[in-house]
């Protein structure tokens, strides 16, 4: 008999998350050329562990105790702990790009067991089922005083000089789950050979490259701020048969606000608008088939304007264009798909900040890959734990009561500092009880 998807996803374990990604760490190159003291396994399983389990620091890892050195070897295979020179220097010599085909398999993983059914979003074009694909560009790096050749370099106005290192995120999310998942990440740095600096646009037509080579079985729908509203983003979208959702600003899309409002003004805008229980206006104005601009006549699309009018009289106001027709049916719909963007900030980037994993850190900078790798192993450390939050309910009992991620890590990181453990079922179990959550 084959197995439900929620029994599949209670299949899912924290074991077999780690062990995907150790797997393609040991399938990285050694740059070595000889080995010294360390296994190659134990350095790039250390720096995986560093983030898994959300130390602070590469010198906070090295603090060991005896509970620490046994749970390594346990839990992650490590049998000697690395020093930080050990880490740095491997990692600074290790080109990190084939880790990303880490975030397909474990988007893979989440349609085996049925979780992408429940991201798909009703049919609106066909009988396609799109999946959101949120991109946004975040910073992880940044020094007045150390820099590389790969370092984004910003002179400003008093003669300082910032150097920094930013990544462009795509991630799977929707208007009404918790989970955000990693989808592709692509630095935001130098290419070879170049002196100019990268930016977000160079670097979202290499991301959408990626993205129709490892997702080109799935239907997506793509959504970006206004930066990305542009002809040849939109036709790169287009021509991998996905639709896109963009954020537009009156002040960098004139000519459409203008033929816009024009077509209002001759009453040819559709206007929808209802009051919530809460007293809430929702007010909608939509039209179909624009110009993207003057010099894109041929590029159409369909443009939805969105107030949000409270009884305290503050009012939100969002305004998209999109390749989907719209329609007094899926307007409310589509607003909620635009406005899910956020949750790549939200749920991602806020999450990676300021709920334990110490994003914003410097954990090491090199002079080559170091500050690129440990980004990358941050966002997968990030990825595994969407998942197995997503499969796991006993993770999801002890968040509940944990209340933050936060508290939750610091109570995971007190256990195995002195608990010997042999399994993260063990370890989650031990967490459990911690919090009076009773195991059935």
């Amino acid at each position: 008999m084959r197995k439900s998807h929620s029994r599949l996803q209670l299949e899912v374990s924290m074991e077999s998350l780690v062990e995907m990604v150790r797997q393609k760490l040991l399938s990285l190159p050694d740059p070595r050329n000889r080995s010294i003291s360390h296994t190659h396994h134990d350095i790039v399983m250390s720096g995986f562990a560093m983030f898994s389990l959300k130390y602070p620091s590469v010198n906070q890892m090295q603090k060991q105790t005896q509970a620490e050195q046994h749970n390594l070897q346990s839990l992650y295979k490590i049998d000697c702990l690395c020093s930080d020179t050990h880490l740095r220097t491997v990692f600074d010599q290790t080109d990190p790009a084939p880790l990303r085909s880490l975030y397909a398999q474990g988007i893979d993983l989440l349609r085996k067991v049925g979780v992408l059914k429940e991201y798909a979003l009703p049919r609106m074009v066909g009988d396609k089922r799109y999946l959101i694909c949120s991109i946004d560009g975040v910073k992880h790096f940044s020094s007045q005083k150390v820099c590389c050749d790969n370092c984004q370099v910003c002179e400003h106005s008093n003669g300082s000089i910032t150097y920094s290192h930013s990544m462009l995120c795509a991630a799977l999310v929707h208007p009404d789950q918790k989970e955000v998942f990693m989808m592709d990440t692509e630095p935001i740095v130098k290419q070879d050979g170049a002196t100019k600096n990268d930016c977000e646009q160079n670097a979202a037509k290499r991301l959408l490259a990626a993205l129709a080579e490892s997702y080109k079985d799935y239907d997506l729908l793509v959504v970006e701020d206004a930066l990305h509203a542009n002809a040849p983003n939109l036709r790169n979208i287009l021509g991998n048969d996905w639709q896109f959702m963009v954020n537009i600003k009156a002040d960098s899309h004139k000519s459409l606000f203008t033929a816009f409002e024009a077509r209002k003004a001759r009453g040819q805008c559709k206007i929808r608008a209802y009051k919530d229980k809460k007293g809430v206006i929702h007010r909608f104005e939509y039209a179909n088939n624009f110009a993207l601009n003057d010099s894109a006549t041929d590029l159409r699309v369909n443009v939805l304007k969105y107030e949000q009018v409270y009884a305290n009289g503050k009012v939100k106001r969002f305004t998209w264009a999109t390749s989907i027709p719209l329609h007094a049916r899926n307007v409310e719909r589509l607003m909620k798909v635009g406005r899910s963007r956020w949750k790549i900030e939200n749920e991602t980037f806020n999450t990676l900040k300021n709920q334990g994993y110490h994003f914003e850190h410097n954990y090491g900078h090199g002079s080559n890959h170091l500050a690129t790798a440990f980004a990358f192993l941050m966002c997968l450390a990030f990825q595994v734990d969407q998942i197995f939050q997503r499969c796991s309910q006993l993770f999801k009992r002890i968040w509940m009561k944990a209340e933050s991620k936060a508290k939750l890590w610091t109570v995971l990181k007190a256990i195995f500092s002195v608990n010997i453990i042999y399994s993260f079922k063990e370890l989650y179990y031990t967490i459990a009880a911690q919090f009076f959550i009773q195991i059935e």
